[in-house]
């Protein structure tokens, strides 16, 4: 998957960097992510509203995309 980058700026941080990203690219990179998993998005809802992830990555995961896609 290639997502091109619209923006991009420093922070106030030297090491931080801000990359915004289209809606579709966004949507598109967080299926990519739970294809990876192999895991729906509402399964993925379903381990955190239970607190039990299937594996360090579904949770990281989690808490990158939660609640911010609808898919």
């Amino acid at each position: 998957m290639t997502v091109t980058i619209n923006e991009q700026w420093q922070t106030d941080h030297d090491d931080d960097v801000v990359i915004v990203v289209s809606d579709e690219e966004y949507q598109a990179a967080a299926q990519s992510a739970l294809d990876e998993l192999g895991l729906t998005y509402a399964q993925l809802e379903e381990q955190a509203r239970s607190g039990y992830f299937t594996s360090a990555q579904a949770h990281a995961l989690w808490v990158s995309i939660g609640g911010t896609v609808d898919l």
